[in-house]
């Protein structure tokens, strides 16, 4: 499989590595492929350990940054419905006076931080001015909420923000080491492809079953249609997807990222499916806990090194 994006490092490295092994046992111990600067196989199959091993980090960081996303709108729509009954409590309790006037507007659920906490703020100190105010009851909403459990609610709401924002750097930061990794993987797949067929004469098995860095020429496969949905019964993501029509298809195979934008920079492999089995695949990837939200993408491979990714498909666990 020649290498499309990050999530084909791993196979493609397997690949190399299965092939390297083959040559060196033929070539025979003390004989063994030694590439520039004195690669050996071994040393490949480090960085491939490495890579799984920071693979896996980045797949951690992206789901704590997902929970971490999941928290925040869990609790903005909290908030949301608290400032609601604020604004309708108010109304209701002194209308036409300047405490109706001062009420502030209701933020969307997907504004940012600041226009999403500047409202509630706003609201919180205007709650506080009422309380103060001694000719005046205390505000209380539904099931006794209070000013102080409000003023709770949006200082932990920014705490989870600042959770999300160091989240976030995490994965960036992880991502760039596993980038890191992939280049230096790279040219050492591609020296394996120059300096091998010295080992060997030009119409050896081998040299002639070489594993490819780049798809052979030819077109692009079409990409299939892809639908989701969360399945209670199996506790899982179900996808299915179109037919593709493709002569050379090899393989189905479903990707994934964890939160509800789908990149891939991020992705990562859920599991593939044949060409003659059901168009189906379940799936709990990135949908451990209530509430949280994953994109999928089914990609069609073909034998001749070729892929396309379907449409994304986002799927939510109740």
């Amino acid at each position: 499989m020649p290498i499309s994006g990050p999530a084909s490092y791993p196979v493609t490295t397997d690949e190399f590595l299965a092939h390297w092994l083959a040559a060196d046992t033929a070539l025979g111990a003390g004989n063994e492929i030694v590439l520039p600067g004195a690669v050996v196989r071994a040393g490949l199959q480090t960085k491939r350990d490495l890579l799984g091993s920071k693979r896996t980090d980045v797949q951690v960081k992206l789901n704590l940054q997902e929970l971490a996303r999941g928290d925040i709108e869990l609790r903005k729509a909290a908030l949301l419905l608290r400032v609601n009954q604020f604004n309708d409590k108010v109304s209701a309790l002194h209308p036409n006076t300047k405490w109706v006037r001062a009420l502030p507007q209701i933020p969307g659920i997907g504004y940012c931080q600041s226009n999403f906490t500047d409202p509630l703020d706003d609201a919180n100190s205007l709650w506080q001015l009422i309380n103060a105010d001694a000719t005046l009851p205390d505000i209380t909403l539904l099931g006794g909420y209070l000013q102080a459990n409000f003023a709770s609610d949006i200082a932990a709401l920014k705490t989870a923000y600042t959770t999300y924002i160091a989240a976030a750097v995490a994965v960036t930061i992880t991502i760039e080491e596993r980038n890191d990794l992939q280049d230096e993987i790279y040219p050492m797949l591609k020296n394996y492809r120059q300096v091998m067929p010295t080992y060997f004469a030009k119409t050896h098995a081998l040299v002639e079953s070489l594993p490819r860095l780049t798809p052979e020429p030819g077109s692009t496969p079409d990409p299939v249609t892809a639908n989701g949905a969360w399945d209670a019964t199996q506790v899982k993501a179900k996808i299915t997807w179109s037919a593709s029509s493709n002569a050379n298809l090899l393989d189905y195979e479903i990707r994934f990222c964890a939160g509800p934008n789908y990149s891939t920079e991020n992705e990562s492999v859920a599991g593939s499916v044949s060409p003659t089995a059901p168009r189906e695949f379940l799936s709990d990837a990135g949908l451990t806990t209530p509430g949280s939200v994953a994109t999928f993408k089914v990609y069609v491979l073909t034998s001749t090194g070729n892929e396309k990714g379907s449409n994304t498909v986002v799927v939510t666990r109740p």
